[in-house]
């Protein structure tokens, strides 16, 4: 059976399929009808696709009316089952999550058997997974329905197809500062661009062509421009103005290289504070004889001789006095010298 499908306003013929779902009670057919609502990025409208299906029974009558839990998931192949086979969501880039994968899971109401549903009403599509061959798994009941329905086109569609892929912004050779990570970016600015990150390019690419066989790896560095050298001529693309900014470098040094951190030489003078002279006293008990008595021996416990009348015990302060002087500085820092910046992802057009 032939369906139209609107893609931007354009009908295109599709086949639809005949769906079966086995169960232990009764065998039910479904056929489905799509039509692709216009897809508009950038704006507030979100893309869906409408299914509208007929829901029969084994006999070819409809199933008496009621309500369905349908789960519907897009997958890349026929019959793969695989986790890397199944479409994700927006955003996302890991297939062995599960809640990265897109599905979702509506109940509706069927009635005469024909029932009918937006997808991506509950959760959004993601435009990147129609770039190439898409099916779409209808679960009913909790029973998979075999074959999955392909999305498919009748031969015109391809430029259609074509007019909708994102074009390639800038041109080869662009550098461009992102917020956007790899997987984001390329929705938005074509598949020509890749991370500035060191890859050697492939002799089909056109920055190749160009003569830059290997790429610099920008991966936390800062970017400087290349001193300029003038070049003789009238033609605007030629310098006319020589610069001298970057004392290791020269204007005909090669562009992409990486060069060392480190910093200026320089001088620090100064010093700490001095502390001043000063002193330091300490107080000590001594036996001192006191009269003309010969006393050959005096301790604190026995007194001067024989005559321990004659002998007393003073205390006598003692000083040291300090010299001015100085200490010692000490320092610490990073593990780099740096100004205040932000990150961002860096990208190359290479095609």
């Amino acid at each position: 059976m032939v369906n139209l499908l609107n893609y931007n306003n354009i009908q295109i013929p599709v086949m639809t399929q005949h769906l079966q779902i086995a169960s232990t009670l009764k065998c039910f057919f479904i056929l489905g009808f799509l039509s692709l609502h216009t897809f508009v990025f950038g704006q507030a409208s979100v893309p869906k696709i409408s299914f509208q299906g007929v829901l029969k029974s084994a006999s070819g009558a409809p199933v008496a009316d009621g309500e369905f839990t349908f789960t519907f998931s897009f997958w890349k192949s026929l019959t793969g089952t695989a986790n890397a086979d199944k479409l994700l969501k927006v955003g996302q880039s890991d297939p062995n999550n599960a809640a990265n994968q897109w599905s979702e899971t509506v109940t509706l109401g069927v009635a005469g058997g024909i029932y009918s549903h937006n997808l991506g009403s509950v959760t959004p599509l993601n435009p990147s997974n129609f770039n190439g061959p898409v099916y779409l798994n209808i679960k009913v009941g909790g029973k998979d329905l075999v074959p999955r329905t392909e999305f498919t086109y009748s031969p015109f569609s391809f430029s259609v197809a074509t007019a909708q892929t994102v074009a390639c912004s800038g041109a080869v050779g662009d550098i461009k500062y992102s917020i956007l990570s790899p997987d984001k970016f390329k929705d938005v600015n074509g598949d020509c661009w890749v991370p500035l990150d060191g890859r050697s390019l492939n002799s089909n690419d056109a920055l190749y062509a160009l003569g830059v066989t290997d790429l610099p790896n920008a991966g936390g560095t800062f970017i400087r421009a290349q001193d300029f050298a003038v070049v003789s001529g009238s033609e605007a693309w030629k310098p006319k103005n020589a610069s001298d900014n970057d004392p290791d470098r020269t204007a005909s040094s090669t562009v992409g290289t990486l060069q060392a951190d480190g910093n200026k030489s320089h001088n620090h003078s100064g010093f700490t504070a001095t502390d001043g002279a000063h002193s330091h006293t300490s107080q000590t008990t001594h036996l001192v004889d006191n009269d003309d008595n010969d006393d050959t021996s005096c301790a604190i416990a026995t007194p001067c001789g024989s005559d321990a009348s004659g002998s007393t015990q003073t205390s006598v302060d003692i000083s040291n006095s300090g010299s001015s002087h100085r200490h010692a500085i000490s320092s610490d820092g990073i593990a780099e010298s740096r100004p205040k910046n932000l990150n961002f992802w860096v990208y190359v057009r290479i095609n």
